[in-house]
């Protein structure tokens, strides 16, 4: 790993431009709810964004399908961790 490939290894979203964002009259506000989310787990975990990024591979080399489902949206009262696995199950 070179030097350039550590430092992108190491940029989180916060770190990518980001563009059409709102303006946010009440800063403190935002914090707070940023806060909030933060404090949620995680939706998926590295492990997993792994065995996906692999069986992706399989689905475009041909040797597997993709079947692709889920919620349009979830409510944030709804995200924790046994939501998530009994949702999943």
């Amino acid at each position: 790993m070179n030097a350039e490939s550590h430092a992108v290894a190491k940029a989180t979203w916060r770190d990518l431009p980001a563009a059409q964002q709102p303006e946010y009259p009440d800063a403190e506000a935002l914090r707070d709810v940023i806060a909030d989310l933060e404090s949620y787990p995680p939706l998926v975990f590295a492990g997993e964004c792994d065995q996906l990024r692999a069986r992706m591979g399989a689905v475009a080399r041909g040797e597997a399908f993709l079947l692709q489902g889920g919620d349009c949206a979830e409510a944030f009262d709804a995200v924790s961790a046994d939501h998530i696995r009994a949702k999943l199950k």
